[in-house]
């Protein structure tokens, strides 16, 4: 049993069989020997968080590992399996983005049909650009493929746009390395797609595969490219869909940030709550009825199998 202490004298038992990685925020943590060799040898993932972000992780040492997986893996970077999956990842992308927005639409037809109509006209411009990369087809496109996933995404962000209410003040996308955004919705995805990247980095490593050597996202030892394209499977499916109802059903956003702009303890335990009761829907994808978080560590192991020639094809997770 692991016990955890809260700084206000609050106590918590649990299971370590029942755990599969904790999510700990670096400043006032503190954890003994015991306790540490006791997760490492139930194999469970410790990740920590710095001002919201992924700072880094510990987890147990892997042993071994497919030799073969790994030089397949490098050499696929140089020829028609690495090219597919790149086009592959980012047809995926934007059917996703495509069958999100239909959805909403589906549902707002009966309240704002001017709003409804929009979606439909922004939906068939996302379209044509799926249609151009479809026809396309696997190449050696690859910044080509880059230009019409970011053209797909400015209409996605722009259409998201007109959904959410103008207080949220959303006015496109914003990443916090760069853009350092204030409003709540740009904020709140970073941070779960933070959470997110974890969760498929830990599926990476996993299965064998390096998570450094990519194939849409450019090779750089400070980011995992191969993490950043399988991540971007799950985007829309997860953490999309959950925040768009989130700020678009009821007023709960509006007590996530504090006067700093930053995320409150109980905002960032509510984004919490709504991501891990996403991975535990249960949805049929390959034929697998599984919890989609069962999918996220199936991902890599299916693109390993299709790297070393045991699948024929890779197909990207793309149930909404």
């Amino acid at each position: 049993m692991l016990l955890i202490k809260k700084a206000g004298g609050g106590k918590r038992t649990v299971s370590v069989g029942n755990l599969s990685h904790i999510i700990v925020n670096a400043r006032g943590f503190s954890i003994s020997g015991d306790a540490l060799k006791l997760l490492l040898r139930h194999g469970v993932q410790i990740v920590f968080l710095s001002k919201n972000r992924p700072i880094g992780k510990l987890q147990p040492m892997r042993r071994g590992g497919s030799i073969k997986l790994k030089k397949e893996q490098f050499k696929a970077q140089m020829d028609d399996r690495g090219l597919n999956i790149a086009w592959r990842i980012v047809l995926n992308k934007i059917s996703n983005q495509i069958n999100l927005l239909k959805r909403i639409r589906k549902v707002r037809m009966r309240r704002d049909a001017k709003l409804a109509e929009e979606l439909r006209m922004d939906i068939e411009r996302i379209d044509y650009v799926k249609k151009e990369v479809e026809s396309k087809g696997a190449g050696d496109y690859k910044p080509w493929y880059i230009s019409k996933e970011a053209e797909a995404s400015r209409i996605y962000w722009e259409t998201v746009n007109k959904l959410l209410p103008s207080e949220v003040g959303f006015e496109g996308r914003r990443k916090k390395r760069f853009d350092r955004p204030s409003d709540p919705f740009n904020i709140a995805l970073n941070y779960l797609y933070s959470i997110l990247a974890s969760e498929v980095w830990f599926a990476v490593e996993l299965s064998g595969l390096d998570p450094y050597l990519g194939y849409l996202h450019e090779d750089s030892s400070r980011r995992p490219s191969l993490v950043m394209d399988l991540m971007e499977e799950f985007r829309q499916p997860i953490v999309d869909k959950i925040l768009i109802h989130f700020f678009t059903v009821g007023k709960d956003w509006k007590n996530i940030l504090n006067q700093e702009g930053r995320l409150t303890e109980k905002g960032r335990r509510k984004l919490l709550e709504l991501y891990y009761k996403a991975l535990d829907r249960k949805v049929t994808f390959q034929n697998r009825t599984l919890p989609i978080k069962a999918h996220i560590q199936l991902q890599p192991l299916r693109l390993a199998k299709y790297i070393v020639g045991y699948m024929q094809s890779y197909q990207p997770y793309n149930v909404i």
